[in-house]
């Protein structure tokens, strides 16, 4: 019985890899990278590209604190109109 269950899960494991290795991409295929570079597409920013305290970094930071601002307003509109008892 035991010599039974051994075979057919090796023989399911081996059905199971075989598969997966039979629609495995190449290697070359896949790569889209060039040795010690990002991936295409994805490129890592550099310390010129970020100016402090730019007026579009300022803006950003004034719009995101509206938005902010605007979203605990209206969290607070909505804990008043719940009606939740904390016994």
């Amino acid at each position: 019985m035991r010599s039974t269950l051994f075979a057919t899960a090796i023989l399911g494991a081996t059905l199971v890899l075989g598969n997966a290795v039979g629609h495995a991409e190449p290697l070359a295929a896949s790569a889209t990278t060039l040795p010690g570079n990002a991936p295409i597409g994805h490129l890592q920013p550099r310390a010129q590209q970020f100016a402090p305290r730019s007026t579009a970094e300022q803006t950003a930071q004034q719009q995101q604190s509206r938005f902010d601002a605007e979203q605990q307003k209206l969290d607070q509109q909505l804990d008043k109109s719940l009606n939740i008892c904390r016994c």
